[in-house]
């Protein structure tokens, strides 16, 4: 079981195979076939979701900068999880690592504009 995972090359992944039935019929290769069988299935049927690192930041604009802001980040698909409306507008994003460093130069090069970035933590995304 543990070399099928291996051979996807996955990482935190459980697989649990429970047995009914306590005999020896099956012997020790009849075992090793019927776990790595049903773990060939079950990795033939999952769902895959690939991580990747990155950061959760957060952009304070001006009012006149929310649209611009916003099609900026579907453009790039930056996932915004969430808005807070007060002097200035502050977005909470969270994006890959390149895709930051790709916002990061269009700050600098004024492609968007943006009063302040804070990077807040890095995380799996």
């Amino acid at each position: 079981m543990l070399e099928l995972l291996r051979g996807k090359n996955l990482c935190q992944v459980l697989v649990v195979v429970t047995r009914y039935f306590g005999g020896i019929l099956l012997g020790t290769g009849g075992l090793v076939r019927a776990y790595a069988g049903v773990t060939k299935q079950a990795l033939e049927k999952a769902n895959y979701i690939e991580k990747r690192q990155g950061k959760e930041v957060q952009i304070r604009l001006t009012y006149e900068e929310i649209e611009p802001f916003r099609y900026y980040c579907r453009k790039y698909q930056i996932h915004i999880i969430k808005e807070e409306y007060l002097e200035y507008v502050n977005f909470f994003i969270e994006l890959p690592n390149e895709t930051f460093q790709n916002l990061q130069n269009d700050i600098d090069q004024k492609n968007i504009k943006v009063t302040k970035i804070d990077k807040i933590t890095e995380k799996y995304i």
